[in-house]
C-alpha cells in the first residue's frame, strides 16, 4: 500500500514530467522568432541583403555559390530602370520605375521573381509616384522607403504588407540597413531613426550633423551615418546615443557619396572638382589612417581593399597597401558592386560587367549590359542616383542578377 505522502509526491512527479513535456512539444514553436528579428546564417553567407550586399556597405558576399563563366537563364523588362536587387535563396526583388517614359514621371513599384525562372511571385506592388524608392532585406522581411517618408515591411513570399511606418517628413535616395532585428535609416532631413524591424515600432531618433542623401552602414561598433568625408556620427545601436562625431568646420560637399565599413575603418568619399578620395577613419579612435584617390566607393574581401580612380581598379593588399593588381576600364571609369567569395565583378563604365579573379586580377566573363557610350558623352565611374534608383547587382544560391539597359533585370546561372 502507498502512503498518502509518497502518493502526492509521485502524483506531482508526473505533474512535472507531463508539464515538462509539454513545454518542450510546445517549444519550437514559442521559439520561433517573428519575422524581422533574426537571420539565418545562410542569409548572411550567400545572399545580397540590399544595396552594396551587407549592413557594412562593403560589398561582400564571403560565402557566394554562384562563380563566373555564366549563362543567360532570363531577361525581364520592368520599365524604364531596375534598382540594385536583394537576392536571398531563390528569390529576388527590385524596386523598378515602371513608367514606360509616356507617364510623365516615376511609377515605383516593388517586384518579387523567381531566381530560376524570373516568372513573378506575387504582383508588383506600387510604392510612390515619387523619385526615389529603395529596397533592403533582413531576417525574413522586405522593407521599402520612399521619399513620402513611408517605410513599409512585405512578406517576401507573398507580397503582403506586414507593417507600415511614418518618419514624418523626409526623403531618401539609399535604402534602410537592416541589423540585428532593426532598421536604421533616417529622414534625410537631420535625423537618424531606428524601428524594431518586426513590427516598425519606433525605437529611437537621434539629430544628425548634416542633412541630404548618404546611407547608414551598421555594425558591432554602432550605427555609422557620414557625408562625404567632411563629417560623421556614430551612433549607439540600443540608444542613438551620439559616441562619436567628426566634423570639418566651414565645409560642405555635393552628398550622395556612401561610406562603408572595411579593414576596421569608416571609409568616406568626397567628388568634388578640387578633389576625388576617400579617407578612411579608424573605427576604435576616429583618427584618419590613409585618404587615396578615389571615384567610387571602395570594396573589400579577405586581405583587400579595391579601389577605384580614373578607370584603374586597384587591389590593395590590407596588410601594407600596396598594389596587388591592377584592372583598367577601356573609358577611364569604374566601379567594384560585388566581391563574391573568390571573385570581384566590376561594373565598367564602358557598359560591361566584368568579372575579375580575386587573386590575380584575370578576366574570368564579362557581359555587356549597357551600349558603349559616346566618345564625346560625359561618364562618371559611380552614380548612385540613377532612374531614381541605387545601382548594383546581386547574387544567391549560385545565381547572378543584374540590372540592365532600358529597364531589364537579367538572371545568369550555369544553367
Amino acid at each position: 500500500m502507498i502512503s498518502t505522502g509518497r502518493l502526492r509526491a509521485r502524483l506531482g512527479l508526473v505533474a512535472a514530467v507531463a508539464a515538462l513535456a509539454t513545454a518542450v512539444t510546445a517549444s519550437p514553436q514559442a521559439a520561433a522568432p517573428a519575422p524581422g528579428s533574426a537571420a539565418t546564417a545562410a542569409e548572411l553567407q550567400d545572399a545580397t541583403l540590399g544595396y552594396r550586399a551587407t549592413a557594412r556597405g562593403d560589398s561582400a558576399v564571403p560565402g557566394a555559390t554562384a562563380a563566373a563563366p555564366y549563362k543567360k537563364l532570363w531577361a525581364r523588362d520592368f520599365g524604364q530602370v531596375v534598382s540594385a536587387p536583394v537576392a536571398v535563396g531563390n528569390r529576388v526583388f527590385a524596386v523598378v520605375n515602371a513608367d514606360p517614359g509616356d507617364e510623365g514621371g516615376p511609377r515605383m513599384e516593388l517586384v518579387g521573381l523567381d531566381a530560376a525562372t524570373g516568372k513573378d511571385l506575387w504582383p508588383q506592388k506600387f510604392l510612390t509616384f515619387r523619385p526615389n524608392a529603395t529596397v533592403t532585406y533582413g531576417g525574413g522581411l522586405l522593407y521599402t522607403q520612399t521619399s513620402d517618408a513611408e517605410v513599409t515591411a512585405f512578406d517576401p513570399a507573398t507580397g503582403k504588407q506586414r507593417w507600415r511606418a511614418e518618419l514624418g517628413n523626409g526623403y531618401c535616395q539609399f535604402p534602410p540597413t537592416w541589423y540585428d532585428g532593426v532598421l536604421y535609416t533616417h529622414d534625410g532631413r537631420g535625423q537618424a531613426i531606428a524601428l524594431r524591424a518586426a513590427d516598425g515600432a519606433e525605437l529611437w531618433r537621434a539629430p544628425l550633423a548634416e542633412s541630404g542623401f548618404t546611407n547608414v552602414a551598421v555594425d558591432a561598433t554602432g550605427v555609422w551615418i557620414g557625408f562625404d568625408d567632411i563629417a560623421y556620427q556614430l551612433l549607439d545601436r540600443k540608444t542613438g546615443k551620439e559616441i562619436r562625431r567628426m566634423e570639418v568646420p566651414d565645409v560642405s560637399g555635393p552628398g550622395g557619396n556612401p561610406g562603408v565599413l572595411g579593414d576596421g575603418a569608416l571609409w568616406l568619399r568626397s567628388s568634388t572638382y578640387q578633389a576625388e578620395k576617400t579617407t578612411a577613419f579608424e573605427e576604435k579612435t576616429g583618427r584618419a589612417l590613409r585618404s587615396l584617390p578615389a571615384d567610387a566607393t571602395p570594396a573589400f574581401g579577405p586581405g583587400r581593399a579595391y579601389v577605384a580612380y580614373r578607370g584603374k581598379v586597384k587591389a590593395l593588399d590590407t596588410a601594407t597597401y600596396k598594389t596587388a593588381w591592377t584592372y583598367t576600364s577601356p573609358v577611364a571609369a569604374a566601379t567594384v558592386r560585388l566581391v563574391a567569395k573568390n571573385q570581384v565583378y566590376v561594373a565598367d563604365a564602358d557598359g560591361q560587367l566584368v568579372v575579375l579573379d580575386a587573386k590575380t586580377g584575370r578576366k574570368v566573363w564579362s557581359y555587356r549590359l549597357w551600349p558603349a557610350p559616346h566618345p564625346q558623352e560625359p561618364i562618371w565611374a559611380e552614380s548612385d542616383w540613377s532612374g531614381w534608383t541605387v545601382p548594383g547587382i546581386a547574387t544567391a544560391g549560385g545565381r547572378l542578377f543584374a540590372p540592365a539597359d532600358e529597364g531589364f533585370l537579367i538572371g545568369f546561372g550555369k544553367g
